[in-house]
């Protein structure tokens, strides 16, 4: 077992905990949004990162640290569209996963290239980040379909209609979906 490559996946797989308890509480405070979406992310890298160092320990002796993709220092990378890129040229993944994680990864990846979307209000340069707002109606009365069909999310006890985000959530299911084959991958030896 590679020792190094584990610890990226315990603390991996402990922000991915943290993402889904919060995930499942977006409903009744959609402001967890945000936090959520960063929790997965960050999640994702560490995966990344640890599936990397892996397969590249694997192939030749060299200390993670020393581990570069694309001349950055391994953990000076943040962009998983190139942590992604970097993982499919060591690794063969069968063709049925890669299609849906390819495009799971690279709409994070457009969205978030530097890692700050979700932690920051501003970039480094002082540019406005656009916050993601996720709002619910609660008003009870029916969706107007002249705007077009509503997205309407039901528990047991409630159901609302998503007024702003329904994309975004969408966008998230599928991320902690697809998040479950990098698991899967991170449990080979």
């Amino acid at each position: 077992m590679n020792k190094t490559a584990q610890k990226y996946f315990d603390m991996s797989f402990e922000y991915h905990v943290a993402a889904l308890t919060l995930h499942v509480n977006i409903f009744d405070a959609p402001y967890l949004y945000n936090p959520t979406a960063f929790l997965l992310r960050h999640s994702i890298e560490l995966l990344l990162k640890g599936l990397i160092i892996r397969e590249t320990q694997k192939a030749r002796r060299i200390a993670a640290n020393r581990i570069t993709i694309g001349g950055r220092k391994l953990n000076q990378t943040h962009s998983v569209g190139l942590l992604w890129n970097h993982f499919k040229t060591l690794y063969h993944i069968p063709e049925g996963s890669v299609v849906s994680l390819n495009k799971a990864i690279e709409k994070l990846s457009k969205k978030d290239i530097g890692a700050d979307r979700y932690r920051y209000p501003y970039k480094k340069q002082g540019q406005p980040i656009p916050i993601e707002p996720v709002v619910f109606d609660t008003s009870k009365k029916a969706p107007d379909l002249e705007d077009g069909i509503p997205y309407i999310i039901e528990t047991p006890t409630d159901s609302k209609v998503i007024t702003k985000g329904p994309v975004l959530l969408t966008e998230m299911k599928t991320l902690i979906e697809e998040m479950e084959i990098l698991f899967s991958l991170s449990e080979e030896t």
